[in-house]
C-alpha cells in the first residue's frame, strides 16, 4: 500500500500459535535505492520482493534495513535479506545484543514458536542513537527518536521531519500493551505527539495523521494510566489471590480478551508495579 511518493507498507501476516494469528507492518522506503522499517517475521522477504516486483523494483536494491527494537516480528527476515542484498542492518544500542543473538532473546524473553519467527541472528552494523540524523541518499533523512517502553531500547525514525515510522511504540486500541517501562511508554506517547509528524506509521496499526493522531495518543496514556490504577487496586484489594489471578482479573477488568493467559502481558503488569 502507498502511503506517500516515498513510502509503501507491506502487510505481513503470521501465527505464533495455531489459534493466535497475527500481522505486522513493513516500511518501504523508495528513492535512488531502497530502505526498509523493520523486516517482519521469518520468511517475509518473499512478501517483500513480491511487492517490490510489483512496482518494478528489486529487492537487491534494499540497501539498508533500520531496526526499531530487536522482537522477532522485527527482525526475523533482517539476516536472509543481508545475505541476498548485502545491505546494512541499522539497530539501537540496547537491542544490538538480542539481534546478534537471538539465543539470548530467547531466554530471555521466551515466545511460543520463538525460533520459527525470529529466524537467525544477524550482525549489526551501524548502531543508532537518539537525536541522530542519517542521511539516506539526497532528499532523504531519518531522524532517530527514542520511543522506549514498549521494549528497553526502541526508537523510531522521522524521516524529513514528516513522517514518523513508531514501531510498537503506541499500544494498539481495544488490545493489552506490551511493555517494560509503563513510564517510559506514557513519556513516549508525549514525545511522539512533540515530533508533531504529518503521517505517523505504526507496525501494528492504521497510518494516523493530525488530530486522530493526537486523539489516539491521548486515548493510549489514559488507558495505560488506567492500567497503572488497576493493577495498584488488585494489589491492595485482592491480595489473597495468586499472580496469575491477578493478571486474569486486571485483564478482564480493563476488557482485554486473552491477555490474562498471555506471559508477555503478566510481564507488562509486572512492570506496572514498578
Amino acid at each position: 500500500m502507498r502511503i506517500s511518493e516515498k513510502v509503501h507498507r507491506i502487510r505481513i501476516d503470521f501465527q505464533v500459535t495455531e489459534q493466535v494469528q497475527r500481522f505486522v507492518y513493513v516500511y518501504l522506503i523508495v528513492g535512488k535505492k531502497c530502505y526498509l522499517v523493520d523486516s517482519g517475521v521469518a520468511g517475509s522477504e518473499k512478501a517483500i520482493e513480491a511487492y517490490m516486483n510489483s512496482m518494478g523494483r528489486r529487492l537487491e536494491e534494499i540497501k539498508a534495513i533500520f531496526l526499531t527494537h530487536a522482537h522477532p516480528d522485527h527482525i526475523g527476515s533482517a539476516g536472509r535479506i543481508k545475505r541476498l542484498t548485502d545491505c546494512k542492518i541499522y539497530c539501537p544500542q540496547r537491542e544490538k545484543n538480542w539481534v546478534e543473538d537471538i539465543d539470548l532473546q530467547f531466554q530471555e524473553r521466551p515466545i511460543p514458536n520463538f525460533y520459527r519467527l525470529a529466524g537467525q541472528s544477524v550482525t549489526v552494523d551501524e548502531i543508532v542513537r537518539e537525536g541522530e540524523k542519517i542521511v539516506l541518499e539526497e532528499g532523504l533523512e531519518l531522524e532517530v527518536v527514542d520511543t522506549s517502553g514498549h521494549s528497553r531500547g526502541d526508537v523510531s525514525y522521522q524521516m524529513n521531519g514528516s513522517i514518523l515510522f513508531s514501531g510498537d511504540a503506541i499500544p494498539v486500541a481495544e488490545d493489552f500493551p506490551i511493555l517494560v517501562d509503563l513510564q517510559k511508554s506514557i513519556e513516549t506517547l508525549d514525545k511522539i505527539k512533540g515530533c508533531a509528524p504529518q503521517i505517523c506509521c505504526p507496525a501494528w496499526d492504521g497510518v494516523y495523521e493530525g488530530k486522530e493522531l493526537e486523539k489516539l495518543l491521548e486515548d493510549r496514556k489514559e488507558s495505560l494510566r488506567k492500567l497503572k490504577e488497576m493493577v495498584w487496586d488488585i494489589e491492595q484489594n485482592d491480595s489473597q489471590l495468586s499472580d496469575k489471578e491477578k493478571v486474569r482479573k486486571i485483564a478482564e477488568c480493563m476488557g482485554w480478551h486473552g491477555g490474562g493467559e498471555n506471559p508477555l502481558f503478566a510481564a507488562s503488569v509486572e512492570a506496572c508495579r514498578k
